[in-house]
């Protein structure tokens, strides 16, 4: 027997648990209806415990649990627990470490959240981990083996990042899972006041050798793919060389990328090619005095909005535009300027967000000084409620005006408009990826009981349009009935939200002190 092998049958064997907590409030891109068209609980589960699993020693017998999906054994004691927090999911994390030391298993605590709340996390549990889990995690096992566990694991050196190991899809139940997160850069020049990605990752771009990423392709559990990285084509050459690597593998997928990727006409062919279906685009904000006091100056460099639209649409690739409204020089007519700019670029998937500040970000230190952060429940930051003080809008008008846009966004007769703009070019012709028959047939059937079985004329109108198109080879059929499901799938969410308005906005003006600089002249 060799020496390694000798050392694992002597080694103790842990039980280790790693936990994704619930989401209390859900935003409409998670997709979360259009997961339980396809059968599913969860449209992608995040990177985190995958990546964490498979960074684990063998003696640990890993059990990944994401409480979207299936519920947490509370009543079995592990030996230790590793839980991944965000914002939004930060009061039930913190439950959930409370329960599991009771029990007497230690208790680990990692993610954005954790990172920058440390303290409020250590208040749980017994551990944190800061930044990137690599080159910290086995260290932390080590000494929890020999009864030596540090409160805060960090360094002040980021990890290489050549090479990953394959997360451990193996441990999640991938059967309520559509698709699969996959990474292959960290980091992000740039340094956008509300964003978190250079605080975890740095400003120095680190690339995974191709060869690598392609490996962890070809053993994935899913042909469905999405790019997690901020900024995938930020680097022209790498992003062509991985086109290139992962055309012949066969997959369909979606990334984010900034707006001038439009440039590269070669690189917007060869993503489309390599099955590239959809790329999340982050505009954020219309008004150039937002763009420039949030430090979002990238958006400005002589990119012309309308011809980026237009190249990118060209190549069959749909557009994910990310807007943000409630910065200080944004009133409520911000949101008609992007209703109105979205009908006019035709786009039809767009991510309206209300302005957040995540602990750790530029905002969240400018406003925590100026005492503009609300004393609400961190889990509200998800994007649709407001969290801050707004300095030109009262909370309640800025919610009531969110959700009147966004119902307007995904009404059938806006969707119509811009699908017979940007369909009837013929450019959304190319077959994605294969689904199982049974897939198909159960799509089939929801599409056509929902746009066809219905007394709603505008959701008839759409579907015979759609069909229309597909049978004059206008657009591919999972193109066009992907379409439908994804609107229907944003309807339903928008809807359900709000049968809990009266709810939501109880609790908003019970906060509300109004627009910041109008209370300050006052003497708030």
């Amino acid at each position: 027997m060799k020496n390694d092998e000798l050392r694992m049958t002597t080694l103790k064997r842990y039980t280790l648990f790693l936990l994704s907590p619930r989401q209390r409030y859900i935003n409409y891109p998670a997709h979360s209806e259009l997961a339980k068209m396809f059968g599913k609980k969860r449209f992608m589960v995040p990177l985190a415990l995958p990546t964490i699993a498979a960074l684990t020693p063998d003696h640990y017998d890993i059990h990944i649990y994401d409480e979207e999906i299936e519920e947490i054994p509370s009543h079995i004691k592990p030996d230790i627990v590793g839980i991944t927090t965000l914002a939004a999911t930060a009061n039930r994390a913190f439950e959930l470490g409370d329960h599991f030391r009771e029990l007497g298993a230690t208790v680990v605590y990692g993610g954005p959240y954790a990172s920058f709340q440390a303290e409020k996390a250590l208040e749980h549990g017994d551990a944190v981990v800061v930044g990137e889990a690599e080159e910290k995690w086995e260290a932390l096992l080590q000494d929890f083996e020999q009864g030596k566990l540090q409160r805060v694991y960090e360094t002040n050196s980021y990890v290489d990042y050549k090479t990953q190991k394959p997360p451990r899809w193996d441990l999640v139940n991938m059967k309520r899972i559509f698709q699969v997160a996959i990474q292959v850069s960290r980091g992000c020049p740039f340094n956008c006041d509300f964003c978190l990605v250079t605080k975890n990752f740095g400003q120095k771009m680190r690339y995974r050798e191709i060869s690598d990423v392609v490996e962890e392709i070809k053993v994935a559990p899913s042909r469905y793919f999405f790019f997690v990285d901020d900024n995938l084509t930020i680097n022209k050459r790498y992003a062509k060389d991985l086109m290139e690597a992962i055309k012949p593998l066969k997959i369909s997928w979606g990334c984010m990328c900034s707006i001038d990727v439009a440039k590269d006409d070669e690189l917007l062919k060869a993503m489309a090619d390599a099955g590239c279906f959809n790329i999340l685009i982050g505009f954020e904000s219309l008004n150039p005095d937002s763009l420039e006091a949030s430090n979002k100056h990238h958006n400005r460099r002589g990119t012309i909005y309308e011809e980026a639209i237009q190249k990118i649409h060209s190549h069959g690739i749909h557009i994910n535009a990310s807007f943000v409204v409630g910065f200080d020089n944004d009133t409520l007519e911000e949101f008609e300027r992007i209703y109105d700019f979205t009908l006019k670029h035709n786009l039809p998937n767009v991510n309206l967000h209300l302005l957040n500040a995540p602990p750790g970000s530029e905002i969240y230190k400018r406003y925590q000084l100026e005492g503009r952060l609300m004393n609400c429940n961190p889990e509200l930051g998800v994007g649709h409620f407001p969290t801050i003080h707004y300095m030109k809008m009262s909370q309640i008008d800025m919610f009531d005006k969110y959700m009147e846009t966004i119902k307007r966004l995904y009404s059938m007769d806006t969707v119509l408009k811009k699908a017979q703009n940007l369909f009837t070019r013929g450019t959304f012709t190319r077959q994605g990826g294969e689904i199982s028959s049974l897939m198909k047939a159960r799509l089939t059937w929801i599409t056509i009981k929902e746009f066809l079985f219905t007394t709603d004329k505008k959701k008839r109108k759409l579907f015979f349009f759609i069909i229309r198109l597909i049978q004059s080879n206008q657009i591919a059929i999972d193109k066009g009935m992907g379409f439908l499901l994804t609107m229907l799938g944003y309807n339903r969410h928008i809807v359900e939200h709000q049968r809990n308005m009266a709810d939501y906005r109880k609790m908003i003006m019970e906060q509300d002190q109004g627009a910041w600089e109008v209370g300050r002249k006052v003497g708030k």
